[in-house]
Parts: C-alpha cells; structure tokens; sequence
C-alpha cells in the first residue's frame, strides 16, 4: 500500500494527498506532519513513518482550512475493491482542490467571487485571463508591458484572486511582478512554464472550449495576447477539476478603455468595497448599497462597484430601471421577497455542468426558477421592463419545461448522496415504483400471488411459506398432488405433503431480497439522467444568472435611494460637475439622521481647478472624498446622495487622499506619495476626476510647497482635469490661474476657541488652527502654551524676513506699533492668564527696544 502511496504522491509532490482508507482519509511523511499542525490533529507512526487521518465524511471541514492556509489537495479515492485475498484496492485522483477551483459552496464565500488569475507575456505585452469557475466568469486582457506594474496593481487589489497561474520566465526576470505577487499574501503563486503560453496551442484548446472555429466574434486575431494565458487558465482549471466545463462557454475581453479607471490608491482611499482599518466590507460604499437579496446580486454589486461605465448610454438604462423600481415601491416590494427565496443559480451551475450536483441542488435549481418565472410574470405587465425582459421571455417554455421535470422527478426532501436512495418522486418511473412496491408491501404483494396460483390449482388448501434453507416456496397435501400443474417445481418432500417453487416465486422471491439495492442503483440512474438533461440547459440557466444578478443589483440601488433619500444624476458628455447638497454616502448613513452637513460643488470649462484650505478636522477629507464618491454612484448606475447632480462622465478618478509607508515594498510615507502622484500627473486626463489631499506634506516646507505649487501648475495647464486640491500651505493661495477658484472650510471663531462648520465657502481661510485642534485632541495644556510661543517666535522670524524684502512704503504699513495695536485688539481678556499677559507685553517691550535701536 505504501508503494500504490508513494506512486500516487510522486505525481503531485505540490499538493497534500487525502490517501482513501476505508472511511478515513490518510496523510502520510511531509504531508501528515504538515496537516497536523495546520488542522490541530493528532500525528502518529506507523513502521517509522508519520501519519494523520481525518473521517472521510468530515472532510469539507478540514479542506476549508487547508485551502484557507493556501495548500492544494488533491483527493485520491479507492475506485476498486477486490475480494478478499486478491490484492490491495486501486486508488486514483479523481479531483485536485486548490483554492483558485473551488466548486463546493461550503468552501465559499456566497458574497464574493473565488478568482483563478493567469499572467504571462506575449511580445511587448502582458496577458492577462481570470475565471472563477464556480461562476463561469471567465474574462481576458492585455496591456503593454512597460504599463504593468500600475495596470497588475489595480486588477490584483479589485480581483483579490485567490490562486494565481504565472509565467515562470516573466516571474524570475522580472523584479515588478516578482515583488507585486510577493506580497499577496494568502494567494497560491504556480509557476508555468513558458512553453504552456504558446498561442498555437492555446488558440487550439480556446476554440475547443467556446466550440467555435474563430475568434473573430470574441473581438481577438489569431495572434491577440489575450489567447496565451487564456488557453493555459483552460488546462489548469481542466487538468485539476477533472470534470466537464460546459458552463465555460463565453469568454468576454475587456480594456482599461471599457470602464471607469480606479487605480490601486484609489480603490483604497475611496473604501469603496474595503476600509482601510480591517479590510471588511464595514464602513464602506459597499455596505451602505448592498441591498440585494442573493448572492448573485452581492458580488455582481461588488463588480459594478470596480468597473464604473463610461458609456452614457448603458450608464443611463441603468438610471432608467433604477427609476422604475423606485417610482413603483409596491413592485419593487414584490421583487425583494422573490429575490430573497433564490438559491445561488450561478454556482449550482457550475457543479451541474461538473457532475458535481446532488438532487438537492436540483431542487434549487427548481425553486429558483419558480421564482424566476413569478418574478417575469410580475415585470411582464410593464411596458419599461419588456427590453430587459425580452431574451427571458424567448425561452419561457424552455424555462417552464425545466421545472416540470424536475417537479415531477426529484423528491420534495431528497438525500444528498446518491447511495441511499430517496431521490425520484413516486409516478415518475413505473419500474422504480414497481419495486418500491415489492419492498413496502412484500407481504401483501406474497398473499396476492398465493390467491392467483389458488384460483389457477384449484387447491384452496394451498400454502405459501418461507424457511432460511430454501427461502419461499408453495407447500401442496398428499390429497391434492393430482391438482400440481406442470410449472411447478419440487423443492423438498414431506410426510404430509411436498413443498415447491415456481419460476415467478424464484423472480419474485429475488427481487423482494434485491429490491432495496436494485432502488439505489435505479434511483442513480435516473437521477443522473435527469441531471444530464439540466446540464443541457447551462445555457439557459447561465442567462437567467445575468438577468438575475442585473436585475437584483438595480433593485438594490432604488431601494438604497429609497432608504437614504438620494436623487437620479444627470450625466452628459461634457466636463462640468455640478453638484448641490451632495453627501457623503458612508459617512451619513452612520450618523443619526440629519446629522450630515451637505456641501456642493460646481466646475467645469471656466474654473475646473478648486483649490481646498482648512484645518485639519474641518471635514476637507470628507468632502473630497464625497464627491469622487457621488461622481462613482453616478457612473455605476445608482441614485446619489445630492439635491442636484449634473455630471460629465469622466474616464478615470484619482484620489490621493493621506499617506502612509509601505513597509513590504521598500517605500517611505513620501515615497508612497510621489509615487501615487506621478501615477496621476502620467495617466490622467481632462475627462479625468482628480482629488488631492496634502501633497507635499512628507518632505521640508519648502520642499513640499515647492512641488504642491509646481503640481498645480502641470494640472492646470497641462493635464486641464477636473481636480480638487486640498491643502495646508497658504502660500498656494496666491497662485493665480483663470481656470483656479480658492475654497474652504468655514471656521467659527468663538468664546476663544473654534467650531468646525463642515460646510465649504469661497475664499481662502487665513489660519490652520493646529493648535487650537492640538487642545481638542487632549494635549496637555502645558504643551499648547509653549507651541503659541513657539508659534508667536516662528511668525515673528517669518514677519521680520519679510520686512526685509519690502519697500519703505510697505514697510509702514507693516510697523511694529501696528502689530502690536492688532495683537492688543486680538487678545481675549476673559480667557488670557496674567502670565500669559505678562508675557506678550514684554514681548511687546522688546519689539519696540529693537525698533528704537534702528
């Protein structure tokens, strides 16, 4: 047996064997020590070699955390046993598990899509495919080589792949994909080698899968990149699963041009899907839209909310049927119960289409189909829902076919397992009721039969019985051998009489002891049949998935728009961003109701720059961040937070928002920051949303205004995007542009402290009020005071610099007695200590010392 172990494992030295012992599944050497520590189970010996086991039927448990760790299994099963004496049982790999194939849905998360990822280069270009089969989404790309290190960062961070398949060339020579993939952490890294990305090969097993004889109609040339690593992601996902992929039927390519671009710090900074704090869905746009009611509405949201369109056409049907929903709440009502009674079809799919189903997962498919008709018989009655409807109701019949079948074929409470029976209705095959009814009723079935061979003797003296020698046999008297007919087989002769059998009692007798077995088997292969002909309508199924999802997510947004009280966008092709009462959508669903401040906005042709000051905790961030935030809403199709909003389509949005260090790439605060700032001064456009915060904040003052002021200018004059600059360096304001508009935040001044307005004005503000936001924070009261020194001593310096450099007519206006008039005339004198007052009068003193000694 440990050589069958060792031939087996020889063949898949990369994965943890699940060796088949009976009801037990063994790990034996490497593999039990490693499986032991991950799973906390017991590791023993045998003969000097390691071993664990876990029981068989527990295994999902233990294959869950093993692919959570990152490990592939691969499952080898007894698919033989001989008689006893005869040899040891054949065993074989009947499926390997990695966490980028996973099928099963207790290994799942029902929320979010398992992406499989290929990367490979072809030429100049990267390839780059993704699949997640237990979905049948399988998508491919291409971008040029020198783009690849911005253009893998934003597709890894909106994909989260769980298993990635790289080419093994492009991995050891090249320092970038080495160091992105690197820090995935988690992600199962395969190295392939280069010959697997041959296009020739490849393009062979694309048309085999899509069974078509060209590409052409996919939008690819024999020789698009997009082929190489889409051919390869086939082979592994064919080559581990074992089974068939007949749900992988369409392949989609798609370009950075497709969608809106969101880079990885924007991804990030606008926490659209994760929060920067724990990276859960808390706090984020997704939470606050996630109103659907199946989990294939839940990660086709989180899709839309990655990929925003740029097409105003499709931007605006989406508008259109958000609309309808939310102007018929009794229907939309009506479609949430629905919605909420569907079982996840996308994935029960895809073990139709593997074999991997089970008759529960049919009757699911059933109930879900149910409502899927309830729910187009709902929208039928509306002329606005017939475009979306229109390729469902072509296949209502296909539809209404499906669930009669499987009505009338799979039992209301069915078994999983295919060994126990209890899988077919009663009436739906006239043999499996046959034999049911020899094993519930055997007894009465054995008294009918004693009754015909009664009437047919004529011996009513006849009698059916049953010893375990010779099982059941028909005992006759002496006195009525005469009436024996000729089918009558002698069994056994008795004093009294002789006992016989009968060629239909030896049927009979069979199939009353094989009934139960003969059910199982028969109950398979029906139920295999009729799973057979559900996968014949993957297709049909697939489509159905679409509209469902679409259809779930739209919903959604009217029934968020209802809750939250947002408005439909208008969107057009031009630059302007007009925005009034706009909100931000996270953070006025976590405050009381009311609670959130509403600002707006207004640029484009004539001021499309708007230059932001303001103390820290004014809510600069906030209201940057809402606005990027509304503009995304808008794009994907949802209502947004906003008495009014007018908004160009842009092509990308940037939001350099904060900063910190990246200790796993090698990267300082600053570093971060230039780094994210270069990306946005080379990618972006005039039909680009910038938003910056604090640029120029990690360096020296000097240096940070230096680039803050230089950045503006190549935005302004070059790049000419729609930005929103925030900032704590005054100097900027004086920077003068036709297209630039200086805001900020307003501040109340009162009673010797401030009050934060959250709500933006025109103009520049004068003071960063650091150390009145220093005294909120809960410095000690010793430290704010010695900072106002410090403070008074820094813009002393700072004033008698520039003194220096002034005419002498500006420089009286600028006098010391003035100063000191504007300081007295400042001075709170219900707040000020009299050390404090002691203080500036000497300060004071001095200032008047030193102008007399001039």
């Amino acid at each position: 047996m440990m050589q069958q172990y060792q031939a087996i494992k020889s063949n898949h030295r990369d994965t943890i064997l699940f060796f088949r012992l009976g009801d037990f599944y063994e790990m034996f050497e490497q593999d039990a020590q490693e499986a032991s520590s991950l799973l906390d189970i017991t590791l023993t010996q045998r003969n000097g070699v390691p071993m664990c086991g876990i029981p068989y039927h527990a295994a999902p448990g233990y294959l869950a955390r093993l692919l959570k760790a990152g490990k592939k299994i691969a499952i080898c099963e007894q698919t033989h046993i001989p008689q006893a004496g005869q040899g040891i049982a054949r065993r074989e790999v009947v499926e390997i598990i990695t966490p980028g194939t996973i099928v099963d849905e207790n290994l799942l998360d029902r929320t979010e899509n398992n992406y499989l990822v290929c990367i490979g280069r072809v030429d100049d270009d990267i390839t780059f495919s993704f699949i997640d089969l237990s979905t049948g989404n399988f998508q491919s790309t291409h971008f040029p080589f020198d783009q690849r290190e911005t253009c893998l960062k934003q597709e890894l961070l909106r994909l989260a792949p769980s298993e990635v398949l790289v080419q093994e060339s492009l991995f050891e020579e090249d320092p970038v994909l080495e160091k992105l993939l690197s820090e995935r952490e988690g992600t199962v890294i395969n190295r392939y080698p280069d010959w697997s990305f041959n296009l020739n090969s490849n393009r062979t097993r694309l048309l085999e899968q899509l069974d078509t004889s060209n590409l052409k109609g996919y939008g690819l040339s024999d020789q698009a990149p997009e082929i190489a690593s889409a051919g390869v992601i086939l082979d592994y996902v064919s080559d581990t699963s074992r089974s068939m992929l007949t749900h992988i039927r369409d392949l989609k390519i798609y370009s950075g041009h497709s969608y809106l671009g969101l880079d990885e710090s924007t991804q990030k900074n606008l926490e659209i899907v994760r929060n920067l704090n724990d990276q859960s869905k808390r706090f984020t746009l997704l939470e606050v839209l996630d109103q659907t009611r199946s989990a294939l509405g839940a990660r086709k949201l989180k899709s839309w909310l990655l990929q925003p369109l740029i097409n105003l056409t499709d931007i605006d049907e989406r508008l259109d049927r958000v609309e309808f929903f939310y102007t018929n709440q009794l229907l939309l009502t009506e479609t949430r119960e629905h919605l909420a009674k569907m079982f996840d079809l996308e994935r029960l799919s895809s073990r139709i289409a593997m074999g991997k189903a089970h008759a529960k997962d049919l009757l699911a498919v059933k109930m879900s189909l149910q409502q899927v008709l309830s729910i187009c018989t709902s929208l039928d009655t509306y002329q606005e829902m017939h475009i979306m409807l229109k390729d469902i109701k072509s296949q209502y019949r296909a539809v209404n076919t499906l669930v009669e079948l499987l009505d009338q074929a799979i039992c209301d409470e069915p078994s999983i397992l295919l060994s126990e029976g209890n899988l077919v209705k009663e009436g739906y095959n006239l043999e499996l009721d046959r034999l049911r009814k020899i094993k519930e009723n055997a007894r009465g079935l054995l008294r009918e039969y004693l009754e015909e061979e009664r009437k047919k003797t004529g011996i009513s003296s006849l009698k059916l019985k049953y010893n375990r020698i010779i099982g059941h046999f028909i005992e006759v008297t002496k006195a009525n051998m005469k009436f024996v007919p000729e089918y009558y087989i002698r069994r056994q002769t008795l004093v009294n009489g002789e006992r016989f059998t009968t060629e239909a009692l030896s049927r009979f007798e069979s199939e009353i002891n094989n009934a139960s077995e003969k059910i199982i088997e028969l109950e398979r292969e029906i139920f295999l049949k009729i799973r057979e002909q559900v996968r014949e309508q993957i297709a049909l199924i697939l489509s159905i998935c679409h509209f469902i999802s679409d259809l779930d997510v739209l919903q959604s947004f009217a029934f968020s728009a209802t809750v939250q009280g947002y408005s439909r966008p208008i969107l057009h092709d031009g630059v302007g961003l007009h925005i009034e009462e706009g909100r931000h959508p996270v953070v006025e669903a976590n405050l009381p109701g009311g609670a959130f401040i509403p600002n707006s906005i207004d640029l484009g042709e004539q001021k499309s720059f708007l230059l932001l000051t303001g103390p820290n905790m004014a809510g600069k961030s906030t209201y940057l961040r809402q606005i990027a935030l509304i503009v995304l809403m808008a794009q994907i199709g949802s209502f947004v937070p906003a008495g009014e909003a007018v908004i160009g389509v842009v092509d990308r949005i940037y939001c350099r928002v904060g900063a910190t260090d990246n200790l796993a790439r090698g990267e300082s605060t600053f570093l971060v920051e230039m780094n994210e700032t270069a990306n946005i001064l080379r990618t972006s456009s005039d039909r680009s949303l910038i938003i910056m915060d604090e640029v120029g904040r990690g360096t020296s003052t000097n240096d940070g205004l230096a680039i803050a002021w230089a950045v503006s200018e190549y935005i302004l004059n070059t790049v000419r995007a729609k930005t929103l600059f925030a900032t704590h360096f005054h100097e900027l304001t004086t920077l003068k542009h036709d297209k630039l508009t200086n805001w900020s935040m307003a501040v109340l001044e009162q009673d010797g402290g401030i009050v934060f307005l959250k709500q933006v004005k025109e103009g520049p503000i004068d003071n960063s009020y650091g150390i009145h936001v220093a005294r909120l924070a809960g410095i000690p009261e010793e430290v704010i005071k010695k900072a106002q020194v410090i403070l008074m001593g820094l813009e002393k310096k700072k004033f008698d610099t520039e003194i220096q450099e002034m005419t002498p007519v500006q420089s009286l206006l600028f006098s010391p007695l003035e100063m000191i008039k504007d300081d007295l005339l400042s001075l709170n004198l219900n707040q000020i200590t009299p050390l404090e007052a002691l203080n500036r009068i000497a300060a004071w003193q001095k200032e008047l010392e030193g102008e007399d000694k001039k």
